[in-house]
C-alpha cells in the first residue's frame, strides 16, 4: 500500500477559498498559479504551527504579512483572469 501523500496545492487552495469565499468561482483556473498556491498553503501551515506552539510573535507577524501578500497576489491574478472563467 502506498503511503498517503500531502497535496500542497489542494491544501493551499482550500485554505485560500475558506478565507476568501468570493474567490471560489476562480478555483477552476487556480492550476495556472500552482507554485503560488502551494507557497500560500505552506505559509498558512507554518503560521498555524507558530500559533499552536506560541512561537515568536515577530516571526508570526511576518508570516501573516506574507500570507496576506500572497492572498493579494492570487486575488489580483484571479480577478484579472475573470474572462477565462467558463
Amino acid at each position: 500500500m502506498e503511503p498517503a501523500r500531502f497535496d500542497r496545492f489542494r491544501y493551499g487552495l482550500a485554505a485560500l477559498l475558506m478565507r476568501h469565499p468570493h474567490l471560489r468561482p476562480y478555483a477552476l483556473i487556480a492550476h495556472r498559479r500552482i507554485e503560488d498556491v502551494e507557497n500560500y498553503g505552506d505559509a498558512i501551515r507554518f503560521r498555524e504551527k507558530l500559533i499552536a506552539e506560541a512561537g515568536d510573535k515577530t516571526l508570526l507577524e511576518e508570516c501573516e504579512r506574507f500570507c496576506v501578500e500572497l492572498e493579494d497576489e492570487l486575488q489580483s491574478y484571479f480577478v484579472a483572469s475573470h474572462a477565462d472563467l467558463p
